[in-house]
């Protein structure tokens, strides 16, 4: 079968695997070598967290549960990726589905292409964008280019949204950042932009997975810039279920309740909390998701499901969460709907989605067990 690539690749560098939407994984050739700035970078991880981790301890003691004020539509997000040959088809699934809060990244490098980012995004009514601004490999060692990149994107699509998350996955070296100082010098870039665009907000931290010592980095500080919410990729896939442990004690709802209380804590962040990712992997679908072949790290459509409705349900059940964004709309490999056979095959995600914009958030989450 002919796999088809759901995104533009005309301006895409040698490292990026349009399949899955992100970089490739490095080999460790590739990797750059630690030097003195990864050594003074570590320690400031180590003393920022020492200071912090009783003042941490407490929130997350003090923290209760409360309902949240946010409505099914206002909670729910969904990513969409340019395509131009499917957008009327996304324009119609996003409005069968009753999604208002959309997502689209933007390469920095692909800053040619923002005349069809911007054509994309106005063939949708009615909804909410943040735009993510993806930084490239060369971003941390030319941050004149990045802030110029970063002002571009801002310019074209100011008049869609004021929402602009920065940054994708800082705490893994191959989406460009060696270390989390480097990731600061990105953010604190962006934030010289609010004297020429009023009125933007900006999120960020841009930590995947569950990697809490960076997350206390990038949310407590002494460098300058503010964020309107801390921006977290909170994948909890390899722990299987939502309720699966990690540490033995962090299960998502934990997760989430350090996550919170970090924000409420950190003097670079308001006090809103953010998943701007999430999604569970799907089994044996290469080359549209690298693990496809791990049971430990993947799940089959039905389960896929019922683990998009716990999470969702959690999140929200919490009340310490704004928004929960699933990665991405089309996607075989971990999106909602697979394209592969030429036609747009709606899988049961898609229609746990539906159910949950109908209703079905505010249900007590359903347990199940992993499967395999």
């Amino acid at each position: 079968m002919k796999h088809r690539e759901i995104q533009r690749t005309q301006s895409q560098p040698s490292w990026w695997d349009p399949y899955s939407c992100q970089p490739y994984k490095m080999k460790s050739e590739e990797k750059p070598r630690s030097g003195v700035s990864n050594i003074f970078e570590y320690v400031k991880v180590a003393l920022s967290n020492l200071i912090g981790l009783p003042f941490i301890v407490l929130q997350y003691l003090a923290l209760s549960k409360k309902h949240s004020s946010k409505s099914a539509t206002e909670f729910i997000g969904l990513s969409v990726a340019l395509d131009l040959e499917y957008a009327p088809q996304m324009v119609e699934m996003v409005k069968e589905l009753g999604v208002k809060q959309l997502l689209i990244r933007i390469p920095s490098w692909d800053t040619d292409a923002l005349p069809d980012y911007v054509k994309f995004m106005e063939m949708f009514d009615d909804v909410e964008f943040v735009v993510n601004v993806l930084q490239s490999r060369d971003s941390v060692t030319h941050l004149g280019e990045w802030q110029h990149q970063t002002r571009s994107i801002v310019g074209a699509t100011r008049h869609l949204t004021k929402i602009y998350w920065i940054g994708n996955a800082v705490n893994r070296t191959k989406w460009g950042c060696v270390h989390s100082g480097q990731a600061l010098d990105l953010q604190e870039k962006a934030e010289e932009l609010r004297a020429e665009f009023q009125g933007i907000k900006l999120l960020g931290s841009s930590i995947i997975d569950f990697e809490p010592l960076l997350s206390w980095r990038t949310l407590w500080n002494l460098r300058k810039y503010r964020l309107e919410g801390n921006a977290a990729l909170l994948y909890v896939n390899r722990r299987h279920s939502p309720y699966g442990t990690q540490y033995g004690i962090f299960d998502l709802e934990n997760k989430l309740r350090l996550a919170k209380a970090m924000t409420r804590l950190s003097n670079r962040c308001d006090d809103k909390l953010w998943i701007t990712e999430t999604n569970w992997p799907l089994l044996d679908t290469k080359p549209y998701t690298p693990n496809s072949g791990n049971p430990s790290r993947t799940c089959d459509e039905v389960t896929q499901a019922e683990y998009l409705k716990m999470y969702y349900q959690i999140a929200w059940q919490t009340g310490w969460v704004e928004k929960v964004y699933w990665w991405q709309l089309i996607n075989p490999g971990y999106g909602l709907v697979d394209h592969r056979s030429g036609e747009l095959r709606k899988m049961p995600s898609y229609y746990a989605m539906k159910d949950l914009l109908g209703g079905e958030l505010e249900l007590p989450a359903k347990k199940i067990d992993n499967p395999y």
